[in-house]
């Protein structure tokens, strides 16, 4: 009774439920046969609860087993040896295959590199070798990768300065392209633009801020009988072959006015 009870107290789910309801039954004397006997115990647990082909079941698992890249072939080799254990008729050789194909590409390469062997003992100890040099392996590069980080930390900090300092470049160039198009504030500011283009005459000291010729160019150009239009002699602003427009022969007309009346008022003054 203390075993049966001893091995109850493991049971979970829905096979301590299967029990249970024996147990509780207040009917006296309907006491279950397993209740004091052991065996009886294992048969009414198995019976229920086992399966129901552990030989098929255990083929149909080593059929499919597998070792997965990167996990440790100890766990391989203990499930492996615990379904052969549970599977009748199966030979060295059938075994043997099974082993070699559950094996992840990495430990085959190698074993093809070196060469397999015909023993299942022989193979299992090559393939142990085999994982562990892995291992070693991979913790040399982890050691390797801790003592001597990536500067990658520090590549996206200095780029992270650069794109930080890229505003005030910007700002800078922007602040030297409009000083360049305004006035320098260092030099005094000059009522006589210059023409930043070589090319282009200066017209400063001939033509005003109103876009007319100044009165010292109109009495120079009338002082010596030249167009005020085009500046050429034989013909006057109104009949210049190179103004097309009405309005520009009387914006001439009156530019030749105001000369003229400029020129007459210091006669009159003198008389």
């Amino acid at each position: 009774m203390q075993k049966v009870g001893f091995a109850l107290s493991f049971l979970k789910g829905i096979a301590l439920t299967w029990f249970k309801a024996d147990l509780l039954d207040t009917i006296p004397g309907a006491d279950p046969a397993w209740a004091d006997d052991y065996s009886e115990f294992v048969i009414e647990l198995t019976t229920n609860f086992s399966l129901h082909n552990p030989v098929g079941d255990a083929k149909h698992q080593l059929d499919n087993l597998l070792m997965k890249d990167g996990s440790c072939i100890n766990k391989y080799i203990v499930k492996f040896d615990h379904l052969a254990t549970q599977v009748c008729g199966y030979g060295e050789g059938a075994l043997h295959h099974m082993f070699y194909n559950g094996l992840p590409d990495c430990i085959k390469d190698e074993i093809a590199c070196i060469g397999k062997p015909p023993c299942l003992v022989n193979l299992c100890t090559m393939a142990q070798g085999i994982n562990a040099h892995y291992w070693e392996c991979k913790s040399e590069i982890a050691h390797q990768a801790k003592s001597n980080p990536q500067p990658s930390s520090s590549k996206q900090s200095s780029s992270g300065g650069s794109s930080s300092k890229q505003p005030n470049t910007s700002s800078s160039t922007s602040s030297l392209s409009s000083t360049g198009k305004g006035k320098n504030p260092q030099c005094p500011s000059s009522s006589t633009p210059k023409s930043s283009d070589p090319s282009t005459p200066d017209l400063s000291g001939i033509i005003g801020k109103d876009g007319k010729l100044t009165t010292m160019e109109c009495l120079c150009c009338m002082k010596n009988s030249l167009c005020l239009f085009c500046g050429l002699p034989s013909h006057l602003a109104k009949d210049c072959p190179r103004s097309m427009s009405c309005a520009a022969k009387a914006c001439t007309t009156q530019a030749a006015s105001i000369a003229a009346s400029t020129v007459e008022t210091p006669a009159e003054v003198k008389e």
